[in-house]
């Protein structure tokens, strides 16, 4: 694809986490107890691996006492390196320095019993029942702490919320976790991301084959548990498979699972997140901004900040609220599995849980509890809230003949644009709804591939919208709004935001994008953040079925646009440039019945006067919240 270029790839990168700290040496070996049955609350047992310290002078069990650490995965609990990153595998990185491992097959999945559903409230109190149970171990200390990335880091949130005051589960650490399901990832704006479900269904069902397959051929004296054999294995997979087909299909036609609602309802953290806080567990969030749940991580921290301080969970930070050092996010410009650009994920890990696990007064980690990375930058970033509070909000208006200016015309224009299904693809996009596997697998090789190089096809038959030259640097860091005034001659709309950097040599590199179908464009007016102007910062969406509003053919229409959050670095001489579609090809996939009444479509854009349509984006002073 254009603008691809492999680079080599750095192996380490100094913590952003102060004060400065050095992980102790490796002192255990490291052993093993296959296919435990732990029985659940409501009799189903589901299988796990223990995975010990061992004195390394006889390789017996090492006394202890020892802090737990608890996965729950759907994808494998035996996936070597490099899968293990992606959902599964024990890290002996952390055994071998004091830390019982505990990795358990979600209920349905592997060699665990039950029925899969996903993330349904089973799976949740299964999460509590091997909470209660890790912290019995033996030469266990009675702690545990969870860990894990994707699926595994929504689950520790689920988890975490359910278990009560009190409890064992003291630190979790999810990487790359959602806070909505359905806005995150399943749907941008309301519409599916269809190829992306129906991608990760296939290799979920797949993996339920050949996982168990791998754990009745594994070698040792361990139990196999081999109840039903290959026929066993077979129905597994079948089972998956009607899952995902009946989730698709449903979706496809304009069902209830195209739709927010009670389907949905289960697997939203942002629900929950508040319990977490009463519980008293402390949560490390790590998050990307090319990853697929590249809005969920900081909304996922301010809720949690904000019930820290006794504000509503969903509302917007404020600059001046108390903060707790429990509750901390580290961000950078990273796909959903992905190396973190040298990041020492298992030492940072290790330092959160000593300090929480082991009362290790020296791993506390102090100052601002937000770092981050700016696309374009290696610079660490610190600040306390969500949005950042150094970043101020700027209007930049859309312009007769594509130009993002700081005021808008005094006299109204229109620009149109047709609806178009598919067009040339992002690589960006590509790549993030990929879920950056294709870069991850190219940086096993010692080298990286580059997807977020230039866009510029991207803009062929879209209206496109540039900004003036910055004069200095500028850090774009935070939530994105775009509020489109617009009229149509259809009954449903559909728009698809491009924010890209533009070089002085017009190389187009993308920095994050956003959607919104029309008929869901009903604002939720409790959970949208606004400025004090009446300017949308960060909308949300009432998209459940029964909100649905069909478009009006020839009334002028408001349309917010929520574009996910970014932090990038913008050099003197760069620009901003907007870019309209109507597709983003081949993840945008609009159901069946909107794309009766979204073909022929033909959208007329309000530029400057009484309905100046506008992009609101969070600029700061590099300089305000660079880490010394």
């Amino acid at each position: 694809m254009a603008g691809w270029a492999a680079t080599r790839t750095r192996k380490t990168s100094p913590s952003p986490l102060l004060p400065a700290w050095d992980a102790p040496p490796a002192q255990y070996g490291v052993g093993v107890h296959h296919n435990v049955a732990v029985p659940m609350s409501d009799g189903i047992s589901l299988r796990v691996d223990i995975h010990y310290p061992t004195d390394p002078a006889t390789g017996e069990p090492a006394s202890g006492p020892f802090p737990v650490l608890l996965s729950m995965t759907p994808y494998g609990k035996k996936a070597p390196p490099p899968a293990a990153q992606i959902g599964g595998g024990a890290t002996p990185y952390l055994i071998r320095r004091g830390y019982i491992e505990v990795m358990a097959d979600v209920r349905g999945t592997g060699v665990s019993g039950g029925s899969f559903e996903m993330l349904g409230p089973e799976q949740v109190q299964d999460g509590v029942d091997l909470v209660n149970w890790a912290a019995t171990l033996p030469n266990s200390n009675g702690r545990v702490g969870m860990f894990g990335i994707s699926y595994l880091a929504i689950n520790q949130l689920m988890t975490a919320a359910a278990v009560g005051p009190g409890s064992p589960l003291k630190a979790i650490f999810p990487a790359m976790a959602a806070n909505d399901f359905y806005r995150d990832v399943v749907t941008m704006g309301g519409v599916p991301h269809m190829r992306t479900v129906r991608a990760y269904g296939a290799t979920y069902s797949l993996l339920n084959v050949i996982n168990p397959a791998l754990e009745f051929a594994h070698r040792g004296g361990h139990e196999r548990p081999r109840a039903g054999g290959i026929s066993a294995v077979r129905q597994r997979g079948r089972d998956q498979r009607s899952y995902f087909r009946n989730l698709i299909k449903d979706a496809i036609a304009g069902g209830d699972t195209a739709f927010d609602g009670t389907f949905w309802d289960t697997m939203r953290p942002a629900d929950v997140v508040p319990k977490i806080v009463e519980n008293g567990v402390a949560v490390f969030l790590v998050g990307g901004w090319h990853d697929a749940f590249q809005r969920g991580a900081p909304l996922n921290y301010a809720a949690l900040q904000n019930t820290f301080a006794g504000r509503p969970a969903g509302a917007a930070m404020t600059a001046d609220q108390p903060v707790s050092d429990k509750f901390q996010l580290m961000a950078g410009p990273w796909y959903h599995v992905s190396d973190l650009d040298g990041q020492h994920l298992q030492a940072l890990q290790l330092r959160w849980f000593d300090h929480w696990l082991k009362d290790d007064e020296t791993a506390a980690v102090t100052g601002a509890p937000v770092r981050f990375q700016a696309i374009g930058s290696a610079k660490w970033f610190r600040t306390n809230a969500y949005p950042f509070p150094e970043a101020t909000p700027t209007r930049l208006y859309l312009g007769l003949g594509g130009g993002l200016h700081a005021t808008p015309s005094a006299d109204e224009s229109t620009a149109t644009l047709q609806y178009l299904s598919r067009g040339p693809v992002s690589g960006r996009s590509l790549e993030q709804w990929s879920l950056g596997m294709g870069s991850f697998m190219v940086s096993q090789t010692g080298r990286s591939v580059r997807y977020d190089q230039d866009n510029t096809r991207l803009q062929r038959d879209a209206l496109t919208y540039t900004s003036d030259a910055f004069d200095t640097e500028q850090l774009l860091a935070g939530p994105v709004g775009l509020t489109i005034f617009a009229t149509a001659d259809r009954s449903e709309t559909l728009w698809v935001a491009h924010l890209d950097d533009v070089s002085p040599e017009g190389v187009s590199r993308p920095l994050t994008q956003g959607a919104l179908l029309g008929s869901h464009r009903t604002l939720d007016p409790d959970a949208s953040w606004l400025l004090p102007d009446g300017a949308v910062l960060r909308p949300q969406h009432i998209s459940t079925r029964q909100a649905a509003a069909p478009v009006v053919p020839g009334e002028l229409t408001r349309y917010d646009i929520e574009v996910f959050p970014t932090a990038a670095l913008l050099a003197p001489g760069h620009r901003l440039r907007l870019t309209v579609t109507t597709y983003d090809f081949p993840h945008l996939v609009p159901t069946r019945p909107q794309r009766t009444a979204l073909t022929g479509g033909t959208y007329r854009i309000s530029q400057g006067g009484v309905h100046a349509s506008h992009l609101v984006v969070p600029l700061a002073d590099p300089a305000s919240m660079e880490q010394a």
